[in-house]
């Protein structure tokens, strides 16, 4: 047996931190601790090896393990080791790591972006080394991980081996990650998982999903506008997608400058995008012109692994007149934060800064933040070949948002268990979410001018609002369209939805089934029987 992936470091809390890895085979997952203070320690005779005192297991069999640390100290250096062990007998462990609990908010801290890290893979190397070197407290990527397969998440663990054990990792998800379902396997984000968001020292981060439908009213637009409302007393704020709205070539999405009014009107300090591969910066924007009083600096941060003599890296003749620099070359930003001061910085995968940005504020006393998304533990995943709401798990699965969304065996129609949804209406609605019509992650050539036909069957308990099923799809630029059944409300008992598409275009990357609600929607809701066929 062999430690394949990790260990790494997902939502890290000032009194918390989750620690994942993967062993070929199932087994049992076992953490050793101690915090590096009670290590003494003399510029003389150096640090003594730890001696673990502390240990946090957990005896279910799995492949992709994860445990939960709590009760930690803030802003202390850890020590850990990692071990599982197989129902043959064999075990194996980790080299020694360490992480830091996230700081206090008038501490300073520092971290990494980059994106698209999947072809170049010792320029990966390279930056994800460099980060490490500059003792970035977390990491927050731009997307793209890995080349569409679960395989190739692999390379992407080869070549931050020097990084994840010590720095936790944050991510959008990219295009290329969202064909195959290793962005949900691998890691643990907050809820609701596929976006989401989280504080760390005196800044909010937001992580968005250009690939799901982000338009005016749709699940994830209410989720942001609510979002950024709650958190606009933060100190910083920084945004992070994977398409980016302005960029000087061909990758440009112009459609995600639907998000830009809500950036402004809640004080946005800083928007990082990747998908295409170059390094450039934006002049602060408001409008979409410059605004050096309130205007928001946009990055492009594609440069973590790509090989840049391809066409995605080529910029255009003339950059935008609002472009501040652009350069196709491998590189990551790292970004330090201080409650009055916060300053970028662009280095390259040979170690050179590049360019630089500095915003600073006038001094002033911090507001206490509420709580971020929540970070629950690692889900417990229905056993492949279990039928949930009509469709079996198997290398495709339901992701639910656990606040809303729950397996139900006590009430179903066609299957041993339904997808209850239940809100009190007071947050915004989330949905439910399952890839459909492939599973081998790789593009839908296929199904290329077909018409497909979503259909499922709701009841309904006490409803205010209505709830909807939808199938949406992305391509390469991101979310392209969706079709969305009539709502169903008030006390009703099963009742079949069904909605069908136009013909699909060509280069569609993924297709889902979207189970979901209005916005301001309460009560409960059971899905079940949901299929989807083509139409011929």
């Amino acid at each position: 047996m062999r430690i394949t992936a990790g260990p790494y470091l997902q939502n890290v809390a000032r009194d918390a931190i989750t620690i994942m890895w993967q062993t070929d085979d199932p087994a049992t997952s076992a953490v050793e601790y101690e915090q590096s203070g009670r290590l003494g320690w003399s510029a003389y005779e150096g640090r003594p090896e730890p001696t673990y005192p502390c240990r946090r297991e957990s005896d279910e069999l799995r492949t992709i393990h994860a445990v939960r640390l709590t009760g930690l100290e803030t802003e202390q250096e850890h020590f850990y080791r990692v071990s599982s062990s197989s129902p043959g007998g064999d075990t194996v462990s980790s080299a020694a790591a360490s992480f830091r609990t996230a700081v206090r908010a008038d501490s300073p801290f520092s971290f990494a972006t980059y994106g698209d890290s999947l072809r170049d893979h010792a320029a990966h190397r390279r930056n994800a080394d460099l980060a490490r070197a500059h003792r970035a407290d977390i990491c927050v990527g731009a997307g793209d991980h890995s080349q569409d397969e679960i395989a190739r998440f692999g390379d992407f663990f080869a070549c931050t081996e020097n990084l994840l054990p010590y720095t936790p990792w944050y991510a959008p998800m990219g295009n290329h990650d969202s064909p195959n379902e290793g962005y949900f396997r691998y890691f643990n984000y907050p809820e609701p998982h596929y976006w989401y968001s989280f504080n760390y020292g005196a800044a909010h981060f937001t992580v968005l999903n250009s690939n799901m439908d982000y338009r005016p009213g749709s699940e994830q637009w209410n989720w942001l506008e609510d979002d950024l409302k709650t958190f606009q007393d933060a100190r910083w704020k920084f945004v992070f997608f994977h398409h980016p709205p302005y960029c000087s070539n061909n990758c440009e999405i112009p459609a995600t400058r639907v998000l830009c009014p809500l950036f402004e009107r809640y004080g946005v300090d800083i928007v990082c995008t990747a998908h295409a591969t170059i390094y450039e910066r934006f002049h602060p924007l408001r409008d979409g012109q410059y605004d050096s009083a309130d205007g928001v600096p946009y990055f492009v941060s594609g440069g973590g692994g790509y090989d840049m003599s391809l066409a995605p890296s080529e910029l255009w003749d003339h950059l935008h007149p609002i472009s501040a620099l652009a350069k196709p070359t491998n590189h990551f930003l790292l970004t330090s934060v201080a409650p009055d001061e916060c300053q970028v910085r662009a280095i390259d995968s040979e170690g050179y800064l590049f360019d630089t940005l500095t915003l600073r504020k006038p001094a002033a006393p911090l507001t206490p933040l509420p709580a971020a998304s929540p970070q629950l533990p690692y889900p417990d995943l229905p056993p492949t070949g279990t039928v949930l709401a009509g469709i079996a798990e198997g290398a495709a699965r339901w992701v639910l948002p656990r606040t809303q969304f729950a397996c139900d065996s006590r009430v179903a129609r066609t299957s041993a268990q339904s997808i209850r949804w239940h809100n009190r209406g007071d947050e915004p609605a989330l949905p439910a979410i399952r890839r459909v019509l492939n599973d081998d992650g790789k593009l839908l050539a296929a199904t290329a001018g077909k018409r497909y036909a979503l259909e499922a069957w709701v009841r309904t308990e006490d409803v205010q609002g209505g709830i909807t099923v939808s199938l949406e799809w992305n391509g390469d630029m991101g979310f392209i369209d969706r079709v969305q059944s009539r709502p169903v409300a008030g006390t009703r008992d099963w009742t079949r939805l069904e909605v069908t598409t136009p013909a699909l275009p060509p280069y569609v990357y993924c297709c889902r089934v979207v189970l979901s609600a209005l916005a301001g929607s309460a009560g409960a809701a059971w899905f079940d029987g949901v299929t989807v066929t083509e139409v011929t």
